[in-house]
This record gives C-alpha cells, sequence and structure tokens, in this order.
C-alpha cells in the first residue's frame, strides 16, 4: 500500500517512485497507490477506485476511460459530493 508516495517530492523523486510501481507490475504483483494527484498515478494504474468521504463512488478500468473522462468525473464529484 503506498499513501500518498509522491507527495511533496521532486519530478526526479516522483519518477522514481513511477518506476518502482511499474517494477512491481512487471513482477505480476500488485500494489494500491493512495492519491490526490490522478496525473501521477494513471501512467502506472490498470485500474481506478475513486473515494468520497469514506465510500467507493466510482471504479474503472484503465482500457474503458481516458485520463481527461477521469479528470472529468473527479471535477463533477468534487463539485457534487459522491457521484459520478
Amino acid at each position: 500500500i503506498l499513501d500518498e508516495p509522491t507527495n511533496n517530492l521532486s519530478i526526479t523523486e516522483t519518477n522514481k517512485v513511477l518506476s518502482f510501481v511499474e517494477e512491481i507490475k512487471k513482477q505480476g504483483r500488485s500494489c494500491i497507490f493512495i492519491t490526490h494527484n490522478i496525473y501521477h498515478v494513471y501512467p502506472v494504474a490498470d485500474n481506478f477506485v475513486i473515494v468520497d468521504r469514506g465510500r467507493i463512488v466510482g471504479e474503472y478500468l484503465k482500457r474503458e476511460i481516458s485520463l481527461n473522462q477521469l479528470v472529468e468525473k473527479l471535477k463533477y464529484i468534487a463539485a457534487h459530493g459522491g457521484t459520478s
């Protein structure tokens, strides 16, 4: 479980964390990457679970949702609270 692993990191350090996640994937292993920065996690994730106030409000496979679509859903949830 990685909880906000790229928070307050430099670009170089962030890239190291994302490379680490890619290595985990290559080994056939999984990790949970908790973040508020979708731009960091999107390139390395296979699926996304959006949680708002402790409730799951959206689940998406990467192959079914673009980064732009995911960002729009997050904006909507932030504005309307808990519905995607």
